[in-house]
């Protein structure tokens, strides 16, 4: 069967649905991957599977289930979910897996991340070859499905991050994204001394729709950069570590580079930043767009996670939050930008021409680094858009930088 090749991303599938994502790709996607555990002895007979919220979710979920039993694989259904759920899951029972899920992309879209043994992200562009040459395993026995709820394991999981007997008392605002966060989230916070309250909050938090991604404000309701909530956390690691290995993605702020340790840049996505965290038994790893990584999630991103770490912190200083991350307001920075664009590799590239003689990498798209700014411009990893970060010293640095880069894309 024809699947559209532009859904096997650099680390997950994602496509619109019904579009590029229905029931038959589904089915085909679950036999498949199926088929490639088996064939590299890693399925154990079975797999986790957990979905998001969006609409399509449960008919994608039936469909991949009934192709990976087609093949003989048993299937540990746990239901709605947020990702870091299925992250834990594959890492505590030490099981492949897979969320269905498009993360952050508007609801027509959806996808699966995929997993091996313990959170070990697999590239979908392999499944993209199992597919083409239409293998088959060489089961002639269904597999079986095994509904299970995994909430209290994963809710003491997480709440072992953080050592419960320091968090205090504490009010704070919350905004869940999904019915997936907000029921296992009410869950966490039966266990915890504090109170969702619109007013006198220690600190506010928004969720992503499937849970891996957290943005905060503080007391004040102020948004906070989130290389400035990874730099106040990496520091609480190092201190409680003694010292240790950082993992930051190339769109992080500079900040993050200074806070202590050993930073270590990196590509941004999941599965980059998980893998090289993984690799040097790092101690946290840092996105720019709001994910933070934990040894003790399995190297795996959390959104809750990242909420308990912050009541954690602030039940630990005898400060605000607001106090607390203004050591690192050294520099000021635009709101990553998006564009559409037809070629994103050819418009890198041309103007990348324009910085010739400048100190330049390419770690992941083209970063440009001077004493008064640096900027990133890369393709993205799960959407046709070009993605530009950039950071400057000051005001009139970060716009005159911001508006020629705006020119120099849209004349492209």
């Amino acid at each position: 069967m024809f699947i559209n090749p532009s859904i096997f991303r650099a680390y997950d599938i994602r496509g619109i649905y019904p579009s590029d994502l229905n029931e038959e790709t589904a089915h085909e996607i679950g036999r498949a991957f199926a088929v490639y555990l088996k064939e590299n002895n890693i399925a154990s007979s079975k797999m986790v599977v957990g979905h998001d919220s969006r609409a399509s979710s449960p008919i994608l979920k039936e469909s991949f289930i009934e192709g990976a039993v087609s093949e003989g694989i048993n299937i540990l259904d746990i239901g709605l979910a947020t990702v870091d759920m299925v992250y834990f899951a594959s890492g505590h029972f030490n099981l492949p897996a897979v969320m269905i899920t498009a993360s952050h992309n508007s609801n027509e879209w959806n996808g699966f991340k995929l997993m091996k043994s313990a959170v070990d992200f697999f590239p979908a562009k392999d499944l993209e070859i199992i597919i083409n040459e239409e293998k088959s395993g060489v089961s002639r026995e269904k597999g079986k499905i095994i509904v299970e709820d995994i909430k209290d394991e994963y809710v003491k999981h997480v709440l072992g991050a953080v050592d419960m007997e320091k968090i205090r008392p504490m009010k704070i605002a919350v905004d869940m994204k999904s019915d997936a966060v907000g029921k296992i989230f009410k869950s966490v916070l039966e266990k915890l001394p504090v109170e969702i309250n619109a007013e006198n909050y220690a600190f506010g938090c928004a969720f992503d729709s499937d849970g891996d991604r957290i943005n905060f404000t503080d007391e004040r309701g102020v948004a906070i950069n989130p290389s400035i909530i990874g730099a106040l956390m990496a520091k609480y690691f190092l201190k409680k570590n003694h010292n240790g290995k950082i993992i930051y993605s190339a769109t992080t702020g500079k900040i993050v580079s200074a806070c202590g340790g050993e930073g270590i840049r990196e590509r941004a996505g999941h599965s980059f930043i998980e893998r090289r965290l993984k690799e040097v038994g790092g101690l946290f790893g840092i996105e720019a767009s709001g994910h933070y990584y934990f040894k003790k999630n399995f190297y795996a991103d959390s959104g809750i996670i990242s909420f308990l770490t912050m009541l954690d912190i602030l039940s630990n200083e005898n400060k605000n939050l607001s106090v607390l991350t203004s050591e690192f307001n050294k520099y000021i920075s635009i709101p990553e930008m998006n564009f559409p664009v037809d070629n994103p590799e050819e418009v890198i590239k041309k103007v990348a021409k324009n910085f010739e003689g400048y100190d330049i990498d390419w770690l992941d798209g083209l970063t440009v680094k001077t004493p008064d700014f640096w900027l990133n411009l890369r393709s993205s990893n799960t959407e046709p858009l070009l993605r530009l970060n950039i950071e400057a010293t000051n005001e009139m640095v970060l716009n005159r930088v911001k508006d020629n880069l705006v020119n120099l894309i849209k004349n492209k």
